[in-house]
């Protein structure tokens, strides 16, 4: 489950970090308000291909990172076999760098 999302640097945001508690979380607002920038950053962290118009400013690297709790799903041997240090919070992180060079890690593991 997704427990968090902040992202850098991304389209038309600066930084934004958003939580979101256990249970249904509906994201709503006018057109035009950030959904789909929202949902474009997740699918970024998700391995979504990504490419500098990312980025809001060029100079400076894209980050978004997610915090999922996995301890319901039963994943320790996944992360084992990966050979990734398995945290029942685990975080997701995807860096956009202004060369054009995209790199993502797994609680800090690349």
């Amino acid at each position: 489950m997704l427990k968090g999302l902040s992202i850098n640097n991304f389209a038309l945001i600066e930084q934004l970090q958003v939580s979101f508690d256990s249970g249904l979380t509906n994201i709503t607002g006018e057109t035009g308000a950030g959904k789909s920038l929202l949902l474009g950053a997740l699918g970024l962290l998700l391995g979504k291909r990504a490419d500098l118009s990312s980025s809001k400013d060029s100079t400076t690297k894209c980050i978004i990172e997610g915090v999922f709790s996995l301890g319901k799903y039963n994943l320790v041997t996944f992360f084992e076999e990966q050979e990734l240090d398995y945290e029942e919070e685990t975080i997701i992180r995807r860096e956009i760098l202004p060369s054009g060079k995209s790199r993502a890690f797994i609680n800090d593991t690349p």
